[in-house]
């Protein structure tokens, strides 16, 4: 009999450790990133990137909706050296491509610039502060 609970045994740990794998959630693919932050600080070398959250980024796009009538038309913004904003790219044509600095939200969409004036520096720092942890320090530390 001590056989026999030696098999049966055995045969409920090979059973748990088969179900355990088969119920076991496979590992999923990283989730596409949505939007995509590029530091515009460089000339001549990569800007750092980091990707914006998907909620961070809806709520930015539909107060700035709130605000359409607020923006005006504009000639593509100037591009000195330093840092010239966040640059908000989307991974589909559902919004715009902003360009974001301390006091300015830029929108570009089939080439027409337009702008909305942010004195309190409101969507710079709501990116800002999303972004962060995931940009380096020395990036960091050099941002108005």
């Amino acid at each position: 009999m001590s056989g026999a609970r030696t098999i049966n045994v055995g045969l409920l740990a090979l059973a748990l450790v088969a179900g355990t794998s088969a119920c076991s959630p496979a590992p999923s693919e990283p989730a596409p990133v949505a939007y995509q932050v590029s530091v515009d600080l460089f000339s001549g070398r990569e800007n750092p990137e980091a990707a914006l959250s998907i909620p961070v980024a809806e709520r930015i796009h539909a107060e700035l909706a709130g605000r359409a009538a607020e923006f005006q038309d504009t000639a593509q913004p100037a591009a000195p050296l330093g840092f010239r904003g966040f640059v908000v790219t989307p991974s589909t044509g559902a919004h715009p491509v902003l360009r974001v600095t301390p006091d300015t939200v830029y929108s570009v969409r089939h080439g027409v610039h337009r702008r909305l004036a942010d004195p309190t520096g409101a969507f710079y720092r709501t990116i800002l502060d999303d972004v962060r942890p995931r940009l380096a320090r020395d990036v960091v530390a050099v941002l108005p």
